[in-house]
């Protein structure tokens, strides 16, 4: 038999000592029935954390503050205390916690799919390859290496190994992937092996687990996703690190309402961070994460979860809901609404109306990203090299010849965009390109054409819903093309991929496979586009790839 490390010395009360207690400190308990009821039903210590408040303080000239700077509360209750009043508080919050828990259980589910899709597109075991994450870095050469360099003259190699922060993390993850045992990890164990594939994984690991591996992917996916999200640093693009805190106090909070915790008049111990933004303009719907009433209290919390679900699921009101319900509540179990950080005039702003509405293109356009292999537009320009240079005869230094490759390969991208040849997304401030368009340093020519074609048969409209409604043309199977050799239908992109551009834009033509193209206004109701034939367009040829 051990004996507990701990200074802990306060007896044992039983129920009747409990209430007796009480009583001598001030509180109203009602009778005894309904005192032994309650401390039975939900117990001393859980509701000494709601009757807190109602402590007493020392009178002046007594200190307030101890050495650590926490207040000081007495052991007596203010006059008019009541059990009842507590009571009232704490079913308040435990309804509180279960209302909450709906909404985070939908962002989890959410954040679990779009981290573990945007992986995915890599590789289907992207989170047990470091380099698909960054989650590598350079070992340096040992002593014996670096003195056999300086005996040889050569330089000594370097490995590239894991994290310590990637090797802590999966090591947690398998300790979640074995203990695992749903009949989809049992399925995927008897077919494939005992690893699981990320869009598997990402729904047996913990929501700490989770938010751990958003720290650790690439900072542009961390990008990517937080600008799906309109969590926008100041210059524009995803705030990575907010989006990280957020999913960080979403992972705590959620942990409290597991575990019933109190959320009532509670300071959380992760504080919230207001993206770069929000914290450059005051007028902004997130500019409350700024201060310091708010940014560690429940008000927060729903702040951050409002924002998300109106990217996740706009049609869904639940944390107006929430709010709404803490508002009735207060009134009628008597509560301050400050005590759970909400500032004045709160209802003002306008993300509390039920009609208000974000900005769908990122998450659009974020889909797109995760559709085809894009470039940013800086990586888009190196690729280039077909780009040619002007005065080309001209005698240049190495570097001066570099400067004009680049400012040729700048206007030739420019030269795409003036004539509608490529497909552009554009998400947080930046551009990207799919990848497809470009083969032997330029666009590809007769893409090029169809392109234009399609995409001036939709002038006017989102260019995000002209983005999407391009990509799914090139995506989607057409009955009329050559079938792959399986005997499926293949779509322009397949196509594309497999025969010569000659070849190509003649199965299109024959196909007359652009009269399935639908402009974005006409989308819904499923009008085709009246696009012109590529043979209409080939005077367009020249111009689109010079």
């Amino acid at each position: 038999m051990t004996t507990p490390n701990s200074t802990y010395a306060k007896p044992f009360f039983t129920v009747p000592e409990q209430i007796r207690r009480l009583r001598g400190r001030g509180m109203d308990c009602g009778n005894d029935a309904y005192a032994a009821e309650v401390l039975q039903r939900y117990g001393y210590y859980r509701l000494s954390g709601y009757w807190h408040l109602y402590r007493d303080r020392p009178a002046p000239p007594a200190p307030r503050f101890d050495d650590e700077d926490r207040e000081i509360r007495l052991d007596t209750f203010v006059a008019g205390t009541r059990l009842a009043h507590v009571v009232s508080l704490y079913e308040f919050d435990h309804e509180l916690r279960m209302r909450l828990s709906d909404v985070l259980s939908t962002v989890e589910t959410a954040f679990r799919f779009f981290i573990g899709h945007r992986l995915g597109r890599v590789d289907a075991f992207a989170h047990r390859h470091p380099w698909a994450l960054d989650a590598t870095r350079q070992e340096d050469p040992n002593t014996l290496s670096r003195v056999w360099s300086k005996l040889t003259g050569r330089i000594a190699s370097t490995r590239v190994v894991p994290t310590n922060a990637y090797r802590e993390w999966l090591e947690e993850y398998d300790r979640h992937e074995q203990r695992a045992r749903g009949d989809f990890v049992v399925h995927f164990r008897q077919q494939y092996g005992p690893h699981l594939p990320i869009w598997v994984a990402t729904e047996v690991m913990s929501f700490g687990v989770l938010s751990s591996l958003y720290d650790l992917m690439l900072q542009s996916d961390q990008e990517i996703l937080a600008a799906r999200f309109q969590v926008h640093a100041a210059d524009g693009r995803g705030d990575r690190g907010a989006l990280n805190n957020w999913l960080n106090d979403l992972r705590n909070v959620r942990n409290i309402c597991a575990h019933h915790g109190r959320l009532w008049n509670r300071a959380f111990d992760v504080t919230i961070d207001a993206p770069g933004q929000a914290r450059k303009d005051a007028d902004d719907l997130l500019a409350p994460l700024a201060d310091d009433g708010t940014n560690n209290r429940l008000y927060g919390v729903l702040l951050v979860l409002r924002h998300l679900l109106l990217s996740i699921a706009p049609e869904r009101a639940d944390v107006v809901d929430v709010a709404d319900f803490i508002e009735e509540k207060s009134r009628t179990v008597g509560f301050g609404m400050e005590q759970l950080g909400f500032p004045d005039g709160w209802r003002s702003s306008p993300i509390w109306d039920l009609a208000f509405a974000l900005d769908r293109s990122p998450m659009a356009a974020a889909s797109l990203l995760d559709r085809a292999e894009c470039m940013t537009a800086a990586e888009t320009r190196a690729s280039l090299t077909g780009a040619e240079v002007i005065d080309e005869k001209q005698t240049r230094t190495p570097a001066q010849a570099a400067r004009a490759k680049k400012a040729a390969q700048r206007s030739l991208l420019r030269t795409y965009l003036k004539h509608d040849v490529v497909i552009e997304v554009v998400l947080g401030g930046t551009k990207f390109y799919p990848a497809f368009q470009f083969r032997d340093g330029k666009i590809v020519d007769a893409l090029a054409e169809i392109n234009q074609a399609l995409a001036r048969s939709c002038a006017g409209s989102d260019p995000t819903d002209v983005a999407r409604t391009l990509l799914d043309w090139w995506q989607t199977p057409h009955p009329d093309l050559p079938q792959d050799v399986d005997g499926s239908d293949r779509s322009p992109l397949d196509l594309l991929g497999s025969v010569t551009e000659e070849e190509f834009a003649a199965a299109i033509d024959e196909a007359d496979a652009m009269r399935s193209f639908v402009v974005p206004h006409d989308f819904h109701q499923g009008k085709a586009c009246e696009s012109s034939s590529v043979s209409e367009r080939r005077g367009t040829k020249n111009a689109s790839a010079s």
